[in-house]
């Protein structure tokens, strides 16, 4: 990507433009959104609001189509097969919620086993383990290899037809590293074992395709792809999402109210009880829009770069442990230098413009097994530079050198 191209993308982006001396390596927390994005949200506040599925007046007609287009839009957009196996929700976090307590409660028993990777988000941790409690099922750790992947090989020996259920991410949020998601599924099928996949660090940064990979359930997180924050994508296999039971009960998601009993919508609505996030969704919409006008042969070709720049540059540092290097290939960097703490550096860094994350990075389970309390964790995106990466390194050897002074 020339220089060109390279400021034209940045000035999409009024956060950039806005701060010019700020370096934003804070991307896997959440990304910025271009004009298209913002402009969207304030076009549809100040000449379209109404309430969508409901009225038959022109406003709501017209808001409910385009609504309704992004739904039809995410479905290409991830390979679905039909726009009624797009849930949208608040995020990646009610996405694994809605599966856990609307599929999995009902087919899994006391003593039955759901597998987790044990190098989860949070989000895709605590919502399994209360539903075991509140079942009596048993909570197991899919089993890693030292490259932090799930090991397929070990995998092929712990299943059988008393596990339920499987729960894993994409792209890790500590190393950035991609999981073999075909074939943990190929082997999950053997056994009938539906699959659910996070996919809230990969869907920016790469061509996501679920009828190739052939997960049950994909989900994640607007506001990690551009969007606005309080939206997300739960994809399911229409067979399984008509076995879902909703979890949350309310207008839009009935067919029939009695004074006892009610009977339930059919997909989607069934599972979107209530007055959706209309503007952050048709905001999705225009996100995705500015994903597919760059293309993600772009995208991926500029992050290729900025990886493989910023990898030799921290290689360059002393003391430096770079977690989950070796097969890392998206630009998520987590690191520590020895003997120094890592808030410490995230605070001068930060004081210095330079924004990234710090501590266990709601990935404790990982921290423990990395046998530290936290890391430092620099995640870059396309409209990110290799003159930022220089900035980076070299406030990060001064604040290394004060810091050990």
């Amino acid at each position: 990507m020339n220089k060109l191209d390279e400021n034209n993308i940045r000035l999409e982006f009024p956060y950039l433009k806005e701060s010019e001396n700020v370096i934003y390596f804070d991307n896997a927390a959440t990304t910025h959104k271009p004009f298209s994005v913002i402009n969207a949200l304030i076009d549809f506040y100040t000449r379209k609001n109404t309430n969508i599925h409901r009225s038959l007046h022109k406003s709501s007609v017209s808001a409910t189509q385009e609504y309704e287009s992004v739904r039809n839009e995410i479905k290409n957009f991830i390979c679905a097969k039909s726009s009624k196996e797009i849930i949208f929700t608040s995020g990646a976090t009610e996405g694994v919620n809605l599966v856990a307590q609307s599929y999995v409660k009902k087919i899994i028993n006391a003593g039955e086993i759901i597998f987790v990777s044990p190098i989860e988000h949070h989000s895709n941790i605590v919502p399994w383990q209360m539903l075991a409690k509140e079942t009596g099922a048993i909570l197991k750790w899919l089993p890693i290899n030292v490259d932090l992947q799930i090991d397929v090989k070990k995998l092929k020996l712990v299943l059988s037809e008393k596990v339920k259920f499987i729960a894993t991410h994409h792209v890790s949020n500590i190393t950035g590293i991609i999981q073999d998601l075909k074939g943990l599924v190929k082997e999950a099928n053997k056994f009938n074992i539906p699959v659910l996949v996070d996919g809230a660090q990969a869907v920016p940064h790469v061509q996501v395709d679920v009828s190739d990979i052939n997960c049950d359930f994909y989900c994640f997180s607007g506001h990690k792809v551009f969007g606005p924050t309080g939206t997300g994508v739960l994809f399911g296999k229409q067979k399984l999402l008509e076995e879902c039971l909703p979890y949350k009960y309310g207008g839009g998601m009935v067919e029939n109210v009695n004074l006892f009993d009610s009977n339930w919508g059919n997909l989607p609505s069934k599972l979107e009880a209530g007055t959706p996030n209309v503007s952050g969704v048709i905001g999705l919409g225009r996100a995705i829009d500015f994903i597919n006008k760059h293309g993600f042969d772009k995208i991926s070709a500029k992050e290729e770069l900025l990886s493989q720049y910023m990898k030799s540059e921290l290689r360059k540092i002393v003391d430096l442990v770079h977690y989950g290097e070796r097969l890392s290939s998206l630009p998520i960097f987590s690191f520590n230098i020895k003997n120094l703490h890592h808030y410490d550096v995230a605070t001068l860094l930060g004081e210095n413009n330079i924004l990234i994350r710090s501590g266990h990075l709601c990935n404790q389970h990982l921290m423990n097994h990395l046998g530290i309390e936290g890391c430092l964790r620099a995640s870059l995106c396309f409209y990110n530079t290799t003159s930022e990466i220089d900035e980076f390194i070299i406030i990060l050897k001064k604040i290394i050198s004060l810091l050990k002074e």
